[in-house]
């Protein structure tokens, strides 16, 4: 599949022919100067032969009739030969480099759907994902250890102790026999696993990896465990970045090993173990709707708690602190979900974890951890003050305030920058709150406020350093500018709006579909709403178009958000989508 030079030239005939408005039949005439112009037209075939790439080695003489013909410059054709020669484990190491064809070609060997539906910069970021991954991939390739004359002379060995009438060393001979083997085809198949995730094969891979940690089941429990959670890191990290199935997957893989151990004297493998399914566990939940998410964050929360009978505050205080903070997470994810004094109480749940949390992981003792746990102890509290009415709920918030600039009192720009604007991201989502339910010049100060802290946020979190970081920044200054415009009349009010569509858009130009599928969608949905906005604000006097674009933004977003993987997600779109319509409908109408 290495891409030939006739191909590129092909290609490039094509599309200097399409740039200078020749035909076929004129460049055939440049082609073949000694036939008249009637004969050279019969030729056209052969040219419509170089456009397709069928020749593969064009003739110095036909490169060079028809580069004077298109303009098309030496320093063209040395690049197209240079990048002929190279292998694609080059083409990996120099995509920037790489034609359109190429990118779209090399894409194609990790069976990447609709290439051609991402623009190249998406091709670029995709494939440089893709080469960090393929070097691991190399690395483990490379380290399989050639221990097949290992096992030959051990099982030498065995046949003379045999002889000798020697069956403990027999036994001891060959079962070390069976571990070389079983190291040997676990090395094998964690390669071939490999090869199936740079395919974006996570069914495949994962059919592989539990064929790998099996053969160690009779061999060694614990290693056979071990295995299980390396390859739910692995499974556990492609569900992360590509979505798909690996995510439940990786909750699959890990179940045996939790199981493997439940009653054995290695307590604390288990307890990680288990925490690394509720880990997973919440993960998935939060993708899923309706029932079926809420299940999985339930059965989370039990996993966090099984943990914690081993994870104990006066054996293991750091692990315990750090699974009840996780706990607390999940309780959240739990409580959010949960509508009335049940949601409420699961959130009042959480936020007593947190506390307890607080409580090893001290701001004297653990200060970076401590921060860390403030300002998610500060998350929760905003998010029972966003569903709280009244001077309760504003007091919820405004408690919210005050840890988030607690945690900036250790996380500061200088020691920590990198914290420093994610907590101070957090603090305007939290004043966002505060301005949106705030009325008059107060809770407009307070929209203006979460507005600052973004751009604040914004001075650490820059695209070059931090691109995803960046861009999730950057969405939320988006929705905050949204706010904005929402609450306010005439122009200016669609200038936000506006200007919320142009954030929105920028934050895409990093959270693609190809390397965050997931967070694209979301952005989609956002910017649909966005569009929708200024369909409904006072000051447009031609909504329909925006409610087109709205409507485009969602339908896209719905091509990634799944019923099955993404159902919470989904469900939320899919109200947008309907909702967008039925607007549509009416001016319509």
């Amino acid at each position: 599949m290495q891409d030939s030079f006739g191909a590129a030239f092909g290609r490039l005939i094509k599309r200097k022919r399409a740039e200078t408005k020749t035909t076929q039949g004129q460049l055939a005439c440049a082609l073949y100067p000694n036939l008249d112009a009637e004969e050279a037209e019969k030729r056209k075939g052969d040219i419509s032969k170089l456009e397709t790439g069928k020749v593969a080695n064009p003739a110095t003489t036909t490169i060079k009739r028809l580069s004077d013909a298109l303009g098309i410059t030496d320093e063209e054709i040395d690049a197209l030969q240079h990048r002929a020669q190279m292998s694609p484990k080059d083409q990996l190491e120099n995509i920037s480099a790489l034609t359109r064809d190429q990118l779209e070609l090399l894409a194609s060997r990790f069976e990447i759907e609709t290439p051609h539906t991402l623009s190249e910069g998406q091709l670029q970021q995709l494939l440089t994902q893709k080469a960090k991954e393929y070097r691991s991939y190399r690395t483990i390739i490379e380290n399989i250890d050639p221990r097949i004359e290992a096992t030959h002379n051990l099982k030498a060995a065995a046949q003379h102790a045999a002889e000798k009438l020697d069956f403990d060393e027999v036994e001891t001979l060959l079962s070390r026999v069976a571990e070389v083997e079983a190291e040997i085809f676990s090395s094998t198949q964690e390669a071939r696993a490999q090869n199936a995730l740079l395919r974006n094969r996570p069914d495949q891979a994962f059919q592989i990896f539990t064929a790998a940690a099996e053969s160690f089941r009779d061999i060694d429990v614990d290693q056979m465990a071990i295995r299980r959670n390396s390859y739910f890191k692995d499974l556990y990290n492609h569900g992360l970045r590509y979505g798909g199935t690996g995510l439940p997957r990786a909750i699959e893989i890990i179940r045996p090993a939790i199981d493997a151990l439940q009653n054995t004297q290695n307590q604390r493998d288990w307890a990680a173990y288990t925490q690394n399914l509720a880990n997973a566990l919440v993960d998935q939940g939060i993708r899923t709707d309706g029932p079926d998410g809420t299940a999985l964050l339930a059965e989370a929360v039990t996993a966090y708690r099984d943990a914690l009978t081993v994870r104990t505050k006066v054996d293991h205080p750091v692990d315990w602190a750090t699974t009840t903070q996780n706990l607390a997470t999940a309780l959240q994810e739990q409580g959010i979900r949960t509508d009335g004094p049940d949601g409420t109480a699961l959130l009042a749940e959480a936020v007593t974890a947190y506390r307890d949390a607080l409580t090893v992981l001290t701001k004297v003792d653990h200060p970076v951890y401590w921060a860390g746990t403030t300002q998610n102890l500060a998350a929760v509290l905003r998010n029972q003050g966003t569903r709280t009415d009244g001077p309760d709920g504003t007091a919820l918030l405004a408690e919210a305030v005050t840890a988030y600039r607690d945690a900036l009192t250790v996380l500061t720009k200088v020691d920590h920058p990198v914290h420093w604007a994610g907590t101070t991201q957090n603090l305007a989502a939290v004043l966002r709150n505060q301005g949106s339910r705030t009325d008059g010049p107060d809770g407009t100060a307070l929209l203006a406020e979460a507005v600052t802290a973004y751009r604040d946020a914004l001075t650490v979190r820059t695209k070059v350093d931090h691109p995803v970081q960046w861009a999730t920044t950057t969405q939320n200054l988006a929705t905050a500018l949204s706010n904005q415009g929402i609450r306010t009349d005439g122009p200016d009010g669609t200038a936000l709006l506006a200007e919320a569509v142009t954030a929105f858009r920028d934050a895409l130009t990093v959270r693609t579909k190809a390397d965050h599928p997931v967070d694209w969608a979301t952005t989609m949905k956002n910017l649909a709403l966005a569009e929708e906005a200024i369909a409904d604000h006072d000051a447009t006097d031609a909504p329909l178009p925006h409610l087109h674009e709205a409507l485009s933004h969602v339908e896209d977003a719905l091509t990634v958000l799944d019923p099955e993987h993404t159902s919470y997600d989904h469900a939320s779109a899919t109200r947008t989508r309907d909702r967008i319509l039925a607007e549509i409908a009416a001016l319509d109408g």
